[in-house]
């Protein structure tokens, strides 16, 4: 099963740029620098949990500035595509104009509805 994680990261101070390089490990999605309580985000995707652990145990946080990490893992991923629902049309009907009231009309009525021309067969 995918799993996508979002690992808030805390760094030594003025690192935080390094984190940004992460983008080229294989899983990391996104990376940022960010001001806050955290100092950078990665978004991870792996196969599974234990590919998970595995960039953020050996690759992440054994980085040198790294001080500390929180991992959220996102609980709906990936998503169920929704497929749009089908409309279901109409059959068409062929139709044309009444010469009278230029109204439209079944082709193959006797008669128009709305003016009561006779159609000449």
């Amino acid at each position: 099963m995918v799993v996508l994680a979002y690992v808030l990261v805390k760094m030594k101070p003025g690192t935080s740029k390094e984190m940004v390089g992460s983008r080229l490990i294989k899983g990391v999605q996104m990376a940022h620098s960010v001001l806050g309580r955290y100092d950078a985000v990665l978004v991870i995707k792996a196969d599974d949990l234990k590919g998970l652990s595995k960039i953020i145990y050996d690759l992440i946080e054994k980085h040198p500035n790294v001080v500390g990490t929180e991992t959220l893992l996102a609980l709906f991923y990936p998503a169920k595509e929704e497929k749009p629902p089908k409309i279901e049309r109409p059959p068409s009907v062929i139709s044309h104009h009444c010469p009278s009231c230029h109204n439209l009309v079944e082709v193959g009525a006797p008669f128009c509805h709305f003016c009561g021309f006779r159609f000449e067969k």
